[in-house]
Protein backbone atom coordinates (compact mmCIF):
# COMPACT_ATOMS: atom_id res chain seq x y z
CA UNK A 1 0.00 0.00 0.00
CA UNK A 2 1.24 3.60 -1.05
CA UNK A 3 1.20 6.58 1.34
CA UNK A 4 -1.39 7.72 -1.21
CA UNK A 5 -3.77 5.01 -0.49
CA UNK A 6 -2.96 5.00 3.22
CA UNK A 7 -3.81 8.51 3.29
CA UNK A 8 -6.66 8.53 1.60
CA UNK A 9 -7.90 6.05 3.76
CA UNK A 10 -7.49 7.94 6.55
CA UNK A 11 -9.27 11.05 4.78
CA UNK A 12 -12.54 8.54 4.59
CA UNK A 13 -12.40 7.93 7.89
CA UNK A 14 -12.55 11.26 9.61
CA UNK A 15 -16.53 12.34 10.16
CA UNK A 16 -16.22 14.81 7.81
CA UNK A 17 -14.12 14.02 4.88
CA UNK A 18 -12.86 16.58 2.30
CA UNK A 19 -12.49 16.38 -1.16
CA UNK A 20 -9.71 14.75 -2.99
CA UNK A 21 -8.13 16.67 -5.64
CA UNK A 22 -6.45 14.29 -8.37
CA UNK A 23 -5.69 17.01 -11.18
CA UNK A 24 -3.58 19.51 -8.41
CA UNK A 25 -1.09 21.31 -10.78
CA UNK A 26 -3.30 24.10 -11.62
CA UNK A 27 -3.89 24.69 -7.81
CA UNK A 28 0.14 24.59 -7.11
CA UNK A 29 0.87 26.84 -10.13
CA UNK A 30 -1.44 29.79 -8.87
CA UNK A 31 -0.20 29.45 -5.31
CA UNK A 32 3.51 29.87 -6.64
CA UNK A 33 2.07 33.12 -8.89
CA UNK A 34 0.41 34.41 -6.19
CA UNK A 35 3.55 34.75 -3.45
CA UNK A 36 7.29 36.15 -3.74
CA UNK A 37 9.52 33.49 -3.60
CA UNK A 38 12.99 33.43 -2.31
CA UNK A 39 14.54 29.91 -3.85
CA UNK A 40 12.41 27.09 -3.14
CA UNK A 41 10.26 28.77 -0.02
CA UNK A 42 7.65 31.75 0.14
CA UNK A 43 9.80 35.21 1.08
CA UNK A 44 7.49 35.65 3.99
CA UNK A 45 9.35 38.92 4.59
CA UNK A 46 7.43 39.72 1.51
CA UNK A 47 4.00 38.94 2.85
CA UNK A 48 1.69 40.86 5.31
CA UNK A 49 0.50 40.32 8.85
CA UNK A 50 3.29 37.55 8.50
CA UNK A 51 2.82 35.36 11.96
CA UNK A 52 5.18 32.37 12.80
CA UNK A 53 5.92 29.87 15.54
CA UNK A 54 8.47 27.17 16.22
CA UNK A 55 7.58 23.71 16.53
CA UNK A 56 8.65 21.52 19.48
CA UNK A 57 8.25 17.79 20.68
CA UNK A 58 6.28 15.14 18.77
CA UNK A 59 3.52 16.15 16.06
CA UNK A 60 0.47 15.76 18.53
CA UNK A 61 2.46 18.84 20.19
CA UNK A 62 3.00 20.50 16.69
CA UNK A 63 -0.76 20.10 16.11
CA UNK A 64 -1.46 22.29 19.53
CA UNK A 65 1.87 24.89 18.83
CA UNK A 66 -0.51 25.62 15.56
CA UNK A 67 -3.56 25.60 16.79
CA UNK A 68 -2.47 28.53 19.15
CA UNK A 69 -0.91 30.24 16.45
CA UNK A 70 -3.82 30.39 14.26
CA UNK A 71 -6.63 31.07 17.24
CA UNK A 72 -4.63 33.95 19.07
CA UNK A 73 -3.96 35.99 16.07
CA UNK A 74 -6.02 36.85 13.10
CA UNK A 75 -5.59 33.83 11.07
CA UNK A 76 -8.53 32.18 12.06
CA UNK A 77 -10.66 35.03 10.90
CA UNK A 78 -8.61 34.70 7.34
CA UNK A 79 -9.44 31.00 7.44
CA UNK A 80 -13.19 31.07 8.19
CA UNK A 81 -13.72 33.71 5.43
CA UNK A 82 -12.72 31.22 2.72
CA UNK A 83 -15.07 29.09 1.18
CA UNK A 84 -12.29 26.81 0.36
CA UNK A 85 -9.36 26.44 1.36
CA UNK A 86 -6.65 23.67 -0.44
CA UNK A 87 -3.81 21.88 0.91
CA UNK A 88 -1.23 20.49 -1.32
CA UNK A 89 2.61 18.92 0.22
CA UNK A 90 5.64 19.26 -1.13
CA UNK A 91 6.06 15.88 -2.50
CA UNK A 92 4.65 12.98 -0.61
CA UNK A 93 1.65 12.87 -2.04
CA UNK A 94 0.15 12.93 -5.59
CA UNK A 95 -3.05 14.76 -4.74
CA UNK A 96 -4.94 17.97 -3.33
CA UNK A 97 -7.53 18.24 -0.88
CA UNK A 98 -10.29 20.70 -0.67
CA UNK A 99 -11.94 20.93 2.63
CA UNK A 100 -14.05 24.11 4.06
CA UNK A 101 -13.17 25.96 7.17
CA UNK A 102 -15.33 23.21 9.60
CA UNK A 103 -13.35 20.53 7.99
CA UNK A 104 -10.05 22.17 8.55
CA UNK A 105 -9.09 21.28 12.58
CA UNK A 106 -9.52 17.32 12.01
CA UNK A 107 -7.43 17.40 8.27
CA UNK A 108 -4.65 19.73 9.78
CA UNK A 109 -4.15 16.80 12.95
CA UNK A 110 -4.33 14.26 9.75
CA UNK A 111 -1.90 16.23 7.69
CA UNK A 112 0.73 17.08 10.60
CA UNK A 113 0.97 13.44 12.09
CA UNK A 114 0.41 11.65 9.36
CA UNK A 115 2.16 13.05 5.60
CA UNK A 116 5.80 13.78 5.65
CA UNK A 117 7.44 16.87 3.50
CA UNK A 118 5.66 20.31 4.28
CA UNK A 119 1.92 21.30 4.23
CA UNK A 120 0.72 24.35 2.56
CA UNK A 121 -2.38 25.89 3.14
CA UNK A 122 -4.44 28.59 1.40
CA UNK A 123 -7.34 29.78 0.00
CA UNK A 124 -8.84 29.77 -3.51
CA UNK A 125 -8.24 33.30 -3.96
CA UNK A 126 -4.35 32.68 -2.75
CA UNK A 127 -5.12 35.31 -0.54
CA UNK A 128 -3.20 33.53 2.37
CA UNK A 129 -0.73 30.75 2.94
CA UNK A 130 -0.03 28.44 6.08
CA UNK A 131 2.74 26.61 5.66
CA UNK A 132 4.62 24.05 8.28
CA UNK A 133 7.79 22.50 7.45
CA UNK A 134 9.37 19.54 8.22
CA UNK A 135 11.89 21.71 9.80
CA UNK A 136 9.60 22.67 12.67
CA UNK A 137 8.21 25.96 11.77
CA UNK A 138 4.91 27.14 11.12
CA UNK A 139 4.52 30.59 9.20
CA UNK A 140 1.11 32.67 7.75
CA UNK A 141 1.52 35.34 5.17
CA UNK A 142 -1.05 37.39 3.33
CA UNK A 143 0.19 37.71 -0.28
CA UNK A 144 0.75 41.40 -1.46
CA UNK A 145 -0.33 39.82 -5.18
CA UNK A 146 -3.73 38.81 -4.53
CA UNK A 147 -5.36 41.31 -1.09
CA UNK A 148 -7.66 43.03 -3.68
CA UNK A 149 -9.27 39.10 -4.41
Amino acid sequence: MTLDDEIKIKISQLSDPPKLVDNWEDIADKLSDSFNWKGTKIDWKKTINYKNSQLFGNYSNWVLVIKKLIYDNEICAEIKKSKVIYYINDSSLNFAVQLTYKQFDSFLALAVENIPQHHYFFDSSNKWCLVISSEGYVDFGLSQKNLQT
